[in-house]
């Protein structure tokens, strides 16, 4: 049977509920294209729901089955007679039962609800060791930022002694300058692991959006 660029074309017989479920459930699949539904009662709930969205209908099951070509047809009766009549036409390899289909859809559901889980639990403990390491570096920059003071303090203290001291002090002022360098340098250092910790926050809320889509 041919298939479309679009992906597989399905037929569905019998308008039942579970039928109406299976139409919400490929209806929306750009993967699948549902070609027609069919079933004698015009009223059924596939039926009403298909001339919403569009979907063919039709009241003669074996019109469908002549003038259609689906990939698949999904059996939604239970009818023997109805079963016999598809096979005849497409043979057992070209027909699915619907309590199969569903059945397949919710061991997929629970598959993908236990895989969200997972990835849920695994991106909280991304979250919690990022929040973790950040506190940890925000008390090492706070240190940081405590010594690049002290030392820049230490700096200017240095400078008044060496002026004070005259010649003598001409040494000592250049040891006073490298100080004052060297707390320049850390205050630089503290003001990038800043923006590194900026970073991570940003990253951490990202990964709270992404808990939220999980959920």
């Amino acid at each position: 049977m041919a298939t479309s660029e679009a992906g597989k074309k399905l037929g569905i017989i019998g308008a039942d509920k579970n039928a109406a479920e299976i139409i919400e459930l490929f209806s929306h699949n750009k993967g699948v294209e549902i070609l027609y539904v069919a079933d004698p009662d015009s009223a059924a709930p596939a039926m009403a729901l298909a001339k919403k969205l569009n979907i063919k209908t039709l009241t003669k099951p074996e019109v469908a089955l002549k003038n259609f070509k689906p990939d698949l047809i999904i059996e939604c009766t239970g009818s023997p007679e109805s079963l016999a009549m598809i096979t005849e036409s497409v043979g057992f390899a070209g027909v699915i039962d619907v309590e199969a289909v569903l059945l397949m859809n919710k061991l997929f559901s629970e598959h993908r609800e236990s895989a969200n889980h997972q990835v849920f639990a695994d991106l909280a403990g991304v979250r919690q060791e990022i929040d973790r390491n950040t506190r940890d570096v925000s008390k090492t920059l706070h240190g940081i930022e405590k010594i690049s003071n002290e030392l820049e303090v230490l700096a200017i203290n240095a400078g008044i002694q060496a002026s004070r001291a005259g010649e003598f002090g001409k040494g000592f002022a250049v040891v006073a300058g490298e100080v004052k360098s060297t707390a320049r340098v850390a205050r630089d250092l503290a003001g990038d692991i800043d923006r590194v910790i900026s970073e991570i926050s940003s990253m951490s809320k990202k990964i709270d959006q992404s808990l939220k889509k999980v959920l």
